[in-house]
């Protein structure tokens, strides 16, 4: 018997010489074709056996040419480079030797700071000093100039002092009763009629057909004065 291989559109044969034994399939040309290997590119090279390259003789004993040599050299350092400075600073004998001038020495005198006010029997704490106000001026009477100085501004006359956050429902207000008009207009609107008619809303034929009188179609149309006329532009110009 033969079987189609609907993929390939290729015949296979299938022998069964005793019923009792499996089937063996015998692939045809075509199959057995498709069943090879991708051969390898034309200049397709295999690995390396050893990363260590085998180097001819005659690369062994051939010399540089003076190319090869200049290109060898290392590349010149800028002309500004300056190597790292040492960690330590390197002091010359001369400046170990020198001899500072007087305005130097005047310089290098640290500052003199005038003594702190410590009195006597207080140490450290300024809170528990005297006052060093004079008596006379402890015992001043300020002017009616200096009083008038030292009243605080006024605020404006339209001023408001900020709201509390807190609201403050004035008593009355909260004992008071809503009247039956609030009442009724306190209610949720009514959708009977949307529960009964879904369609409610539905527009009909006659409405849809229906054509906008004269006037209406006046009172549609922009209003003259803001109308822009588009530029006619001349052709044969």
């Amino acid at each position: 018997s033969s079987g189609i291989n609907a993929e390939y559109g290729a015949e296979s044969k299938i022998v069964k010489s005793n019923p009792n034994a499996p089937t063996k399939f015998l692939l045809s040309d075509r199959q057995g074709q498709l069943c090879e290997p991708k051969p390898y590119h034309n200049n397709f090279a295999q690995d390396r056996p050893s990363p260590i390259w085998a180097v001819s003789a005659g690369a062994k004993s051939a010399s540089a040419s003076a190319g090869i040599l200049k290109l060898s050299k290392p590349k010149n350092l800028h002309p500004d480079w300056t190597a790292r400075g040492p960690v330590q600073s390197v002091v010359t004998s001369g400046a170990l030797k020198a001899v500072a001038t007087e305005r130097l020495s005047q310089l290098a005198v640290p500052k003199k700071c005038a003594s702190l006010p410590v009195k006597e029997g207080t140490g450290w704490d300024y809170s528990e000093w005297s006052s060093e106000i004079s008596p006379a001026a402890l015992k001043g009477v300020a002017s009616a100039r200096v009083e008038s100085l030292a009243e605080a501004k006024s605020t404006h006359a339209a001023y408001l002092p900020p709201c509390p956050v807190q609201s403050i429902v004035h008593p009355k207000t909260m004992s008071a009763k809503a009247s039956s008009h609030i009442c009724q207009l306190a209610r949720p609107k009514d959708r009977k009629e949307l529960e009964e008619n879904p369609n409610v809303w539905k527009v009909s034929s006659g409405a849809k057909a229906a054509q906008a009188s004269q006037r209406v179609c006046d009172l549609s149309q922009p209003i003259p004065r803001k109308v822009r006329m588009k530029k006619v532009v001349n052709a044969a110009a």
